[in-house]
């Protein structure tokens, strides 16, 4: 009996360890937050932005991957910090715009949707209701309604910051 004891306890510290997060790949965390999150196309976007419905598109890039191109009306707030700007409302008024509340329409993108995917994730977590993920990212966006974007060309004019892809995600 002892040893059936001892041998489960062993079974289940490493079953413990090796199912712990923190060996988890990106690619599996990604994964694992595509199953708990909406994905949208472009088109689908579009009518949510031609609709009455209130939303908010957030770029979740870093600030100068935003400024190479960007959909009409998103605001940046880049992954690390969403957790800290999502209900912050200062935040909000130096972006003038009104925070979004918990049940309002949130459209997440980033350059090819796993930093999206994940943030996504995160606001979920928080309590945020209709979070969507644009599907592929800004990418996808660029190819489906490439009249349908912005630069910062005064950014691009004073040559800016150096252009980093955060990783390539």
């Amino acid at each position: 009996m002892k040893k059936l004891v001892s041998y489960s306890i062993i079974l289940w510290v490493v079953i413990s360890c090796t199912n712990s997060p923190s060996n988890l790949t990106v690619d599996q965390m990604v994964g694992m937050a595509s199953e708990e999150v909406n994905i949208i196309k472009p088109d689908e976007v579009m009518k949510i932005m031609d609709s009455e419905e209130v939303y908010t598109v957030i770029d979740v890039r870093q600030r100068d991957e935003f400024y190479y191109g960007y959909i009409p009306g998103s605001v940046n707030i880049p992954r690390g910090s969403i957790e800290f700007n999502i209900n912050n409302e200062l935040f909000w008024e130096n972006e003038g715009l009104y925070m979004p509340l918990k049940d309002e329409t949130i459209i997440l993108y980033c350059k090819k949707g796993k930093r999206s995917m994940l943030a996504a994730q995160t606001l979920q977590h928080m309590g945020y209701k209709k979070i969507l993920v644009l599907k592929d990212g800004w990418k996808n966006w660029e190819l489906s309604y490439p009249d349908y974007t912005e630069k910062n060309l005064e950014m691009l004019a004073g040559g800016g910051e150096k252009h980093d892809d955060g990783g390539g995600c």
